[in-house]
């Protein structure tokens, strides 16, 4: 079969490995005689893949670099061709979505192995490109806030209703971050590099304020802040979270280790009062059948900002890094 793998060493024969060596997107090569993988155990299925999305920062996963080539691709829609003997939620001919955890991949291939953990019926108002482009974000938005924050799914009216910062809020996670925590009846401040391109989109899908990175330090206070961006924009949120009983999480690669980084450098008035987390979406049957009743009744969708072919992932990914793909994802049709 097809699939789009990841050259385990350099030319020179230097193993790649996160963080000291990523492999630049030259690794990612086409093989056309890949092996169809075969199910080997209980609650597994094998998926025809239709779709698949490109993630800006997958080569920077520690759980890519494995001794042998890796087949990238987390998120999937796709055809369940055959199940094991013991399946009885799923048979043959089912249409599926869902991400594959991050330690295997395996969706950019024409056949994968996924779990009954990360698959759930495809609703049938998606198009499998819509559909590839809902799982790997919404999963992590949905987990971030009701999993490892611990908001309340339904605030309003019950006295749970928090203030919550989403940082990178134009992006293919903070739409549904946006998304999901107003649904669930929160104040939603939706941060973003401008305000000119972003502004009118942001409070079209629920945010109650919006605000540009330079002007965090006229914020009111927030119970809450969910960053998708790392860098300088996280070390800023500091100074916008509560400092007595305020939560600050991440979840961008480039974030891992900021806890520890902060305690080595000291922490500085009012951060000892701030609970500060880390997170790596994980997948979860309750949490997508969460994110399908919301596409069910229409309160969310897959944005795909564009489509490529499997021979063109390479630049698609390179092109991931770039702006002015809108407020969607890249996909790759299979």
């Amino acid at each position: 079969m097809r699939a789009a793998r990841v050259r385990p060493t350099s030319p020179e024969g230097t193993p790649y490995g996160f963080p000291g060596n990523v492999a630049p997107s030259s690794a990612i090569e086409i093989h056309d005689d890949v092996p169809k993988p075969q199910i080997s155990k209980p609650g597994e299925l094998l998926v025809q893949v239709k779709a698949s999305t490109v993630y800006k920062d997958n080569l920077e996963w520690n759980e890519l670099y494995p001794p042998s080539h890796a087949t990238l691709g987390n998120d999937f829609s796709g055809i369940v061709v055959a199940i094991h003997d013991s399946e009885q939620d799923f048979h043959v001919g089912d249409h599926v979505y869902g991400m594959t955890h991050a330690n295997r991949g395996g969706a950019w291939a024409e056949y994968a192995i996924v779990t009954t953990e990360e698959a759930v019926k495809k609703p049938d108002n998606l198009s499998w490109e819509e559909a590839a482009a809902i799982p790997g974000s919404a999963l992590t938005a949905d987990q971030a806030l009701f999993r490892h924050v611990g908001l309340e799914t339904t605030a309003a009216g019950n006295g749970g209703q928090k203030r919550v910062l989403i940082t990178g809020a134009a992006g293919g996670i903070g739409t549904f971050l946006v998304q999901f925590a107003a649904l669930a009846g929160h104040h939603v401040v939706a941060a973003s590099s401008s305000n000119e391109q972003n502004e009118s989109f942001l409070r079209s899908i629920g945010a109650h304020e919006v605000v540009d990175y330079k002007d965090f330090g006229a914020l009111d206070k927030v119970d809450v802040v969910v960053d998708s961006v790392g860098f300088q924009v996280l070390a800023d949120c500091w100074n916008v979270v509560k400092q007595d009983g305020g939560t600050l999480l991440s979840f961008d690669a480039c974030s891992w280790g900021y806890r520890e980084a902060h305690k080595e450098q000291g922490i500085s008035k009012g951060k000892e009062g701030v609970r500060a987390l880390y997170m790596i979406a994980e997948p979860s049957r309750d949490s997508m059948a969460r994110i399908t009743e919301h596409v069910e009744k229409g309160n969310i969708k897959g944005r795909v900002a564009k489509t490529v072919s499997l021979n063109d992932v390479r630049e698609a990914y390179e092109s991931a890094h770039s702006r002015g793909l809108g407020h969607g994802k890249i996909v790759v049709l299979i």
